[in-house]
């Protein structure tokens, strides 16, 4: 049963193992493995691809996917990948360059401009590869036009992709696990997880027909290609559930293989740190979008995919440059977007003609977590075009929302997810637009809940503790960090870290100690409490093993605060 406390910084924390204080390791993995919904603890710790795998001619149309592109290999036909300029597009697309290039295909590839040419397939790339077949990744559901335009041309096309979708676009093959027609069980992959089902079934289709044989090669072992995989699952933010749990946990042993030169190089970047979920999520995955952020996706394609240490080196360092850059431009416009919020409406609709259209998602996540409301944030080009991206909250589907403004002319065209979603506008449309949303964007208004599993003493903390934790892993959606609230802990010390961060040192009534840091935190309500404050208080994060000068110890990822109950 659940326990609720009230934070000093107004917040509801949600203990959903109750008011007990839990010290036992066995105990508390039971609650933890509870609190997800799980009770065989066997069969979530025990995580078996192969008990996981569909047959990958399970997915509706995957077999004319297949049996087309298995066609354009075995005549040499020229193959074109057109994938997207985010984490899981760049995969998508890296992923069949890698294939193909061990096949000796002839293909060539293409992600969009981000400013130039926005999301998603257009008519002007389908033009320039008309003598192709086009492959579509992680874009295409919602190209009707676009799909229209290519079978007027008599052009090939191929879909995989994993965005809603309202309607079926005619194309050769339309893998998405989102068709009305498909099973529930797969919705949650991402595309270059399609893309990784799409290959099994290619491989499975020319090794039957004898190409391998005929061309004197050894057949690939596809599954080192679930490094893409897993750095997509992750960084696409969906469920880290079943199949999915199976892809990153796998994906993570392929990524240690290093035989992905550029993954490899962005490793070294990182000076060797363990490869878990949290390296990719937080420091992979921002780099790797940063080159379609605010320069050319294609970068990230070429440190994927490139087969020279050099180079890889070269780009891995280019794009770490590219993220500090990307970081100062988001935390300019997160001022400035910040200041325009009207506390009044329960959504935030913010925009501008000096922001970047490369950066406008992250700063409406950043506006989502520090509101707790929808969040929509746009940038206006020269020529009165608005390009939006939308976070959400629990319980609001940002996606039905664009759909319905599309239908109603305010949106010109957007779609997504029902947490993350982007749209287009005119610019002279944007108090029509706000209307819309004052209409349509309704929810409960609660506090800002946090959860946090159960409660643990800081004597009870240690690394046996952590090996414990980490049997959980892969961390992420679905299967979240676990979260504790560390009860009578004093302030013993806090100070200023970085630009805007705060590390305290936590001691309890035996003066045991635990560090602790809380992110973005200068100058909000949660940081005024850790730099002033120093009665004994209730704690809620995460925790993590953290290194220094080659020393291991315990941290603390701390969220907030309560008084002691």
């Amino acid at each position: 049963m659940s326990h609720k406390i009230f934070s000093l910084t107004k917040k509801v924390w949600n203990i959903r193992g109750g008011s007990a204080v839990y010290e036992k390791s066995g105990d508390l993995l039971s609650t933890l493995l509870k609190n997800r919904g799980l009770d065989k603890i066997d069969d979530f710790l025990r995580i078996s691809m192969l008990s996981h795998l569909p047959d990958p001619f399970a997915f509706v149309d995957m077999e004319k996917a297949v049996t087309r592109i298995v066609k354009a290999i075995i005549n040499c036909e020229k193959i074109s990948i057109l994938g997207d300029y985010d984490v899981d597009g760049v995969s998508s697309t890296a992923m069949f360059i890698n294939f193909f290039d061990y096949l000796g295909v002839n293909y060539s590839y293409h992600v969009p401009d981000r400013v130039k040419e926005g999301y998603g397939l257009n008519i002007e790339a389908i033009k320039n590869h008309k003598d192709s077949l086009i492959i579509a990744v992680d874009c295409g559901s919602s190209s009707k036009e676009e799909l229209a335009y290519g079978k007027s041309q008599n052009i090939d096309i191929v879909v995989i992709d994993h965005h809603k979708m309202s309607s079926i676009p005619e194309a050769v093959a339309i893998v998405n696990p989102h068709r009305p027609d498909e099973r529930d069980e797969y919705k949650n992959l991402c595309a270059t997880g399609l893309v990784f089902m799409c290959i099994l079934g290619i491989n499975q289709m020319l090794s039957k027909s004898g190409f391998y044989s005929s061309k004197k090669i050894k057949e690939p072992d596809v599954m080192d290609y679930l490094d893409l995989v897993a750095l997509a699952t992750v960084c696409d933010v969906v469920e880290l559930t079943g199949l999915n749990r199976a892809f990153v946990t796998q994906g993570i042993k392929a990524i240690k293989r290093r035989k992905n030169l550029g993954i490899d190089a962005m490793m070294c970047i990182n000076k060797g740190s363990e490869i878990t979920s949290d390296t990719i999520a937080f420091f992979f995955g921002p780099r790797i979008n940063a080159s379609g952020r605010i320069s050319s996706a294609d970068l990230s394609v070429k440190l994927l995919t490139t087969k020279n240490p050099i180079e890889a080196k070269k780009l891995a360092q280019h794009l770490d440059d590219l993220n500090k850059e990307r970081q100062n431009i988001e935390a300019q416009i997160v001022e400035e977007a910040s200041d325009l919020v009207d506390e009044k409406l329960n959504f935030i609709c913010s925009w501008s003609e000096t922001w970047h259209v490369g950066v406008v998602g992250i700063v409406a996540g950043r506006l989502k977590e520090k509101f707790n409301k929808p969040s929509i944030v746009i940038s206006i080009d020269k020529n009165g075009k608005g390009r939006a991206s939308c976070r959400s909250i629990d319980g609001l589907d940002i996606s039905d929302i664009i759909n319905k403004g599309i239908a109603n002319g305010v949106i010109a065209s957007g779609g997504g997810h029902s947490m993350a979603a982007g749209f287009s506008v005119e610019a002279n449309k944007m108090n029509e637009l706000v209307e819309f949303f004052k209409s349509e964007i309704k929810y409960d208004l609660v506090p800002h809940e946090l959860y946090a599993d159960c409660l643990v003493n800081l004597e009870s903390i240690s690394m046996d503790l952590m090996k414990t934790l980490s049997s959980l892993e892969p961390f992420g959606m679905g299967n979240r960090h676990p979260k504790f609230v560390i009860p009578n802990l004093r302030i013993a010390s806090a100070r200023i870290v970085g630009q805007n961060h705060i590390q305290t040192i936590l001691k309890d009534e035996n003066d045991n100690m635990l560090k602790a840091i809380s992110f973005k935190s200068l100058n909000t309500e949660l940081g005024d409490i850790l730099l002033n404050h120093r009665d004994y208080v209730d704690v809620l994060g995460g925790l993590s093993v953290s290194e220094w000068k080659g020393e291991k110890y315990i941290s603390l990822y701390l969220e907030d605060v309560a008084k002691c109950a």
